[in-house]
């Protein structure tokens, strides 16, 4: 491979994202470090591009699609232009529901974008890898892998609102009927995976993550600086780093450490008089923090329970170095990276008993975690007054789960089994269905079409019937196929192409110019109408005609 797109366009600003930015910005350093070969290109949006400078290197460069001027034809930059003026009049999430809305139903295919075949892209990008799992770029004629972090919309409905939930189903639908390789952060996910796509086992790869360099080992002045300025004391808190998400459990949590600051032995003395110990409760502001905010001081927890907020790497770092322990909740996890940081960093766990997590935590027989069910507050506190109350559990686990860390796959490691799956998914790409990609509902074309066929018996023939109107604002149209031969249709004529196909499978390109707007609210660049395309092999009647599988972007 030569060339590969990595679409960071879902990536926002400071820790909305949770935990899949972080590993999405890892990955993409340790593959332009296991790769220097190959070039890839990062496909952000004005959010997040100059963020993502940190990323640049000799084989990574940052292309901005958001920019009009990287717009890969005229009707895509018309579509950025007035997005622009939408978002001056209308607040960010009304355009992105709009521009849902735009795509279309959950059952389509993603739309047609000729963004990885355009001039950014010289000759072409040989893979498209999105790491958010949505392929917003789709080409039928580039091999897609998207990595899976978990199906919790599924299982968790009523997490999520029903715009993101059916946002979240159109784009695993998507790429369970596009992509050549779903890589999943864990054999849970994967499981998850095959259980609610029917895919066949080798389209879906389990690669667990690595854990992360990023979090340097903290020194001890820096350690001294975040918890002073936090008004914490070293070894008498417990972390909890979490986006503020209701599969976090955080309402729970708050709950079980109230019954634990309150809660009486038999005799009526309290079993915790003199207790200091605190919460710390890291994570992206939101309206949800602050209603948990609210309910620790209705709780009259708001002197024990700590909100820093979203930290940079380095307090994170300082400030998981003086925890007593990390306590992980979460009622679901795809993976559960903040558990396996705090093993390698000698940080104690205690963590939930649901989905990935275990599988993180180790076997039964070398548990690396203290496991409780995260539905039980009688087991959440109980996990609590073991960890402050034993000191020989806690180095136990910090001895265990170093261990366990120590069992993963180094970033490395991780990086080189990540791009050895592209080069499989490029070197054998999903063989899509016969079909005509890149052609509107109303049978016009873009400035390019693009026909995939299939294996076949020979000697076959493709056919397409094209229409040049009379009343078009140019004298002809001309059609260049596959880079090669170029045919001409005069205005108010139509033409059949025909092009002998090989035995195996294929994509034909087909290239018109020039294109011209429609005027008014239609701000599509149109070329000429597709009045037919159909494959005709050595043993059939009719032709057999190529369904539209998705109109151009």
């Amino acid at each position: 491979m030569k060339r590969v797109a990595i679409d960071l366009t879902p990536l926002l600003p400071g820790g909305a994202n949770g935990g899949a930015k972080p590993l999405a910005i890892e990955l993409v350093r340790r593959l332009a470090a296991a790769a220097p070969s190959c070039e890839f290109i990062l496909l952000t949006t004005e959010k997040s591009d100059s963020e993502l400078a940190i990323l640049d290197a000799p084989n990574v460069r940052r292309l901005c699609v958001s920019r009009p001027e990287n717009a890969p034809t005229l009707s895509h930059r018309r579509a950025l232009q007035v997005r622009a003026w939408l978002a001056r009049l209308l607040p960010e999430r009304v355009v992105r529901k709009i521009g849902e809305w735009y795509i279309g139903r959950s059952d389509a295919p993603p739309p047609v974008s000729p963004l990885l075949r355009g001039a950014p892209f010289g000759s072409g990008a040989d893979l498209l890898f999105c790491p958010f799992t949505g392929a917003l770029f789709f080409d039928p004629a580039v091999p897609l892998v998207s990595l899976v972090h978990d199906l919790q919309y599924l299982y968790y409905p009523e997490f999520f609102d029903p715009a993101d939930r059916s946002q979240r189903d159109r784009h695993f639908r998507q790429v369970c009927r596009v992509a050549s390789r779903l890589i999943c952060v864990s054999e849970y996910t994967r499981a998850s995976v095959l259980e609610h796509s029917g895919l066949p086992p080798e389209r879906v790869v389990a690669i667990p993550s690595a854990p992360q360099k990023r979090l340097a080992a903290a020194d001890p002045q820096s350690v001294e600086r975040v918890l002073s300025g936090l008004r914490l004391t070293r070894g008498r808190y417990l972390l909890y780093p979490a986006n503020f998400w209701r599969h976090k459990n955080h309402e729970l949590l708050l709950t079980a450490f109230g019954i634990y600051r309150a809660q009486r032995a038999p005799q009526g003395a309290s079993r915790h008089p003199q207790s200091d110990l605190k919460l710390v409760l890291t994570g992206a502001p939101s309206p949800r923090r602050d209603e948990l905010m609210e309910a620790a001081r209705r709780m009259g927890l708001a002197e024990w329970v700590v909100f820093p907020g979203y930290l940079p790497d380095e307090d994170f770092a300082a400030l998981l170095a003086g925890s007593t322990a990390m306590f992980f909740p979460s009622i679901f996890e795809g993976f559960g990276m903040p558990v396996l940081e705090a093993m390698a960093a000698g940080v104690p766990v205690a963590c939930g008993n649901l989905t990935s997590l275990p599988e993180i935590a180790g076997s039964k027989d070398f548990p690396a975690a203290l496991l409780f069910d995260p539905r039980r507050p009688s087991e959440i506190v109980a996990a609590i007054e073991r960890l402050e109350s034993d000191p020989a559990l806690r180095a136990g686990l910090i001895e265990r789960g170093r261990r366990r860390a120590a069992n993963f796959l180094t970033p490395e490691e991780w990086a080189a089994r990540y791009f050895a799956v592209f080069q499989e998914a490029a070197e054998h790409p999903l063989e899509r269905p016969s079909a005509v990609y890149g052609v509107f509902p109303d049978a016009w074309t873009g400035d390019r079409v693009t026909v995939v066929f299939g294996r076949g018996p020979t000697p076959r023939r493709l056919t397409v019937t094209l229409h040049s109107p009379e009343w078009l604002p140019s004298a002809e149209i001309a059609i260049r196929v596959s880079g090669t031969e170029t045919h001409r249709i005069p205005r108010g004529q139509r033409k059949t192409i025909v092009l002998d196909l090989p035995g195996q499978a294929g994509v034909v390109e087909l290239l018109c110019s020039p294109t011209f707007q429609p005027g008014g609210a239609d701000l599509r660049q149109l070329g000429c109408l597709l009045e037919s395309a159909a494959i005709l092999g050595p043993e059939e009647g009719e032709p057999r005609q190529l369904p539209r599988e998705a109109h151009a972007a």
